[in-house]
């Protein structure tokens, strides 16, 4: 049955067109062939000219070909081809269904189908299902194994077996059961037994009462087993390990040998420490050749990034295994480049990064990275939001990276399968904008460790930010001057987060991904990080940092204690049979506590929450909406930094057509606001604190439409968005939708960005 639909429509009020067409494309294909046997008759098929005719013709012919099988471009882009009904598809169907549930444990199953003349030759197709009762596993502990060895291990682990007693049959616990057999056997010196030597039979004779027996067969009953050495157990004897480090330009290799901790290494014109490779081996001489040690051996030297690849050999003609571990460097020096920009209300941001990478820097497999980057980011004005600028933005980063943790050797092995890296960072960034000039010193170290491909840990022990601010000689920063006066004047501490500051801390942050590379639109995000600042304060006390007073030669330098954490999930539903549209939503939380004595209770500027913009709540301008319901905001003049955080976001993203790219469009909700503690909030910021009676009357909701025209290297994103509800008017007037064209502070805004919101 072919539904009434958009695409449809397209496909049919084209349809017409089409078939005039088609007889004139078909002519049009058979000339062009014909000209081409023409033109090149007598040519050498090798030739150049002969090959740029070809090319010419192959993509004239393509054209043709696809106008006529596909249709025209309003069928193929807008359109979408009637489905007809055929019986001997419902059949098939059925018998797929069938099957389906029989590889289920419903192997009494059975299906029909009848169908319906609905209206307009349109046919309404309804299948009929009977499941039946379903077979549940009762013994799955026979074993038909000549080999007594293996049989042992078998027996011993057969509480890990896929197909549990008094489970239903399925047959993916039945795949998943043969490849435990085949990875326990291959983890335990099997080298050369495969999944061809194993069976599991089924035993339904009981199958009367739904009751099944699983039996174990190896080798293989049906068949004799290819190579007779199936059931021998192979132990490693000698270990080489290779860096081919040869080269056109290098005319003599030099060649060293080193044996170290029972394995011999060869390093032709490279050298790299045995010490630091010898942690990265999980294979060792007299051990049991194990599947899951070579795999973990692999991941462990391309973590490295020291390789191009890293290749494991083996050798049974002696009648052990003997090992080879092949790689090949990757070059020392790496040097990369790269320009991008943004756009904020048609005022481009270009910016450009360079950085260069040198590995094994201190011999021990290091990499040494220096990063520079120098931009301009268009953004509106601190205070006069209509007025955008572009800000100078630059920076200059170093890394020494280790590819381990560098703890006590006893705590790091832990983490030697999960890639750990440790970075000692340092680096300079610098701000230029109308109001103000701020430059920052930093200095950190940070541990990393990914468990698996779907997690990822990482943990800062050392962050600390020397910030200095400088207001330039103009009219703009003396007014934002005054404007800071004028909040401290009333009791507003912002101007602290504008003095020269000393901000340390401690953070750690997990993030989960179930669809890490993209492969699927359906997935799963979730991000949680906590900072604690100041946490070299409580241990030595402010007068533990005077000398930097001294050295800065100021006595205002601000000191901050603090504890932050946020929160962000987020999750991608695949709507529809073809996953043509997808509903998307957002949650992200967030509290930052500031401590200490009375008058220096303030955050870091930077570590206070902002809503608005393109990537937060679009119908807001960046970092204007909140705090709270506090009144005074309505001509959006003014950042304002929160302490709590409650965000969330959904779009139900969906295609047009193709063109050059995908073109797509989404309908976007957004919601949510930022709030001050009420140790924070000042006599004339009314209802900026959190408030647990009326938080929820105080959540602002914007709505829209967006289009993202998407070219797979990136994404450029339109999102118009409006106002629904204001949460700085008084309750009973927070509805605001319907003054989007009578006032301008409520008529929208239009978000231009890169890359989708989240």
């Amino acid at each position: 049955m072919t539904p009434l639909s958009f695409s449809l429509f397209w496909y049919q009020a084209d349809y017409g067109r089409y078939l005039k067409k088609k007889p004139v494309w078909q002519q049009q294909l058979a000339k062009l062939n014909e000209d081409f046997n023409q033109k090149t008759l007598g040519m050498d098929n090798n030739s150049e000219v002969f090959k740029k005719i070809e090319r010419k013709k192959e993509k004239k012919s393509q054209k043709l070909t696809k106008r006529i099988n596909e249709g025209t471009w309003v069928m193929r882009t807008l359109g979408e081809a009637p489905v007809y009904f055929n019986e001997k598809e419902a059949q098939d169907n059925t018998e797929k269904m069938r099957k389906y549930l029989f590889n289920k444990g419903f192997f009494k199953a059975k299906v029909s189908f009848k169908t319906d003349t609905v209206f307009l030759n349109r046919v309404s197709v309804t299948y009929n299902i009977t499941e039946g009762s379903p077979s549940v596993i009762e013994k799955n502990d026979s074993l038909s194994v000549q080999d007594s060895t293996m049989k042992n291990l078998l027996k011993t682990n057969i509480s890990d077996s896929k197909l549990a007693k008094g489970e239903r049959f399925d047959l993916e616990n039945y795949n998943a059961e043969k490849n435990r057999i085949e990875a326990l056997l291959k983890n335990n010196g099997y080298y050369q037994l495969t999944k061809d030597n194993i069976s599991l039979r089924i035993d339904d004779t009981r199958d009367t009462t739904g009751k099944l027996g699983v039996i174990t067969y190896i080798p293989h009953p049906d068949r004799s087993p290819r190579n007779p050495n199936y059931k021998k157990q192979y132990s490693l004897s000698k270990i080489q390990f290779v860096v081919d480090g040869t080269s056109p330009t290098i005319s003599a290799p030099v060649v060293d040998t080193v044996r170290y901790n029972n394995i011999e290494y060869l390093f032709i014109n490279k050298r790299y420490s045995t010490k630091r490779l010898d942690y990265r081996i999980d294979l060792r001489p007299d051990q049991l050749y194990s599947l899951q040690n070579v795999v973990n051996t692999q991941k462990k030297l391309y973590g490295l990034d020291q390789f191009k690849f890293a290749n494991i050999n083996f050798d049974t003609t002696r009648g052990s295994l003997r090992t080879t571990i092949y790689t090949v460097p990757l070059d020392k020096y790496q040097f990369t480049a790269e320009a991008g920009g943004s756009i904020f209300k048609f005022v481009p941001g270009p910016f450009g990064n360079v950085s260069l990478r040198i590995r094994n820097i201190l011999g021990g497999l290091e990499s040494l990275e220096t990063n520079f980057r120098l931009g301009y980011e268009a953004q509106a004005g601190f205070l006069q939001t209509e007025r955008v600028s572009q800000n100078l933005e630059t920076g200059v980063n170093m890394s020494l990276i280790f590819p381990e943790m560098l703890i006590p050797r006893k705590w790091a092995r832990q983490f030697e399968n999960f890639n750990p890296r440790t970075q000692l960072g340092i680096g300079f960034d610098y701000t230029g904008r109308p109001e103000y000039n701020r430059a920052n010193f930093k200095i950190n170290t940070n541990y990393s460790w990914r468990p698996g491909p779907n997690k990822f840990f990482q943990v800062s022990v050392f962050d600390i930010n020397l910030i200095n601010t400088i207001y330039p000689d103009n009219q703009l920063s003396r007014d934002f001057r005054q404007y800071l006066e004028q909040l401290k004047l009333i009791g507003n501490n912002l101007y602290r987060s504008f003095q020269q500051s000393f901000v340390s801390s401690i953070s750690g942050s997990y993030t989960y991904t179930d669809n890490p590379y993209g492969q699927t639109p359906k997935g799963k995000y979730f991000k949680i990080f906590v900072e604690s600042g100041g946490t070299t304060l409580n241990l030595f006390g402010n007068n533990g940092f005077h000398f930097l007073k001294t050295l800065l030669r100021t006595d205002t330098l601000q000191f901050y204690k603090f504890f932050k954490v946020s929160a962000d999930f987020r999750k991608y539903i695949p709507l529809g049979v073809s996953n043509k549209a997808v509903l998307a939503y957002r949650i992200n939380t967030g509290v930052a506590y500031a401590y200490g004595q009375a008058g220096e209770r303030e955050l870091p500027y930077e570590k206070n929450f902002f809503i608005g913009g393109p990537n937060s709540v679009r119908a807001w301008k960046p970092r204007r909406l909140g705090t709270g319901s506090y009144a005074g905001n309505v001509d959006y003049k003014f950042e304002q930094p929160g302490s709590i955080l409650l965000e969330t976001s959904a779009e139900l993203r969906f295609k047009i057509l193709r063109l050059y790219g995908d073109l797509n469009g989404a309908f976007f909700v957004d919601a949510g606001n930022v709030w001050t503690f009420s140790n924070q909030s000042t006599t004339d910021r009314q209802g900026s604190d959190f408030n647990f009676n009326r938080f929820y009357k105080e959540i602002a909701v914007g709505t829209g439409f967006g289009v993202r025209y998407d070219f797979n290297f990136f994404i450029i994103r339109f999102d118009a968005a409006i106002k629904v509800l204001e949460p700085s008017q008084p309750e009973g007037q927070r509805y605001v939708l319907d003054k989007a064209f009578k006032n301008t502070a409520y008529s929208g805004e239009l978000n231009i960005a890169i890359g989708y919101p989240f």
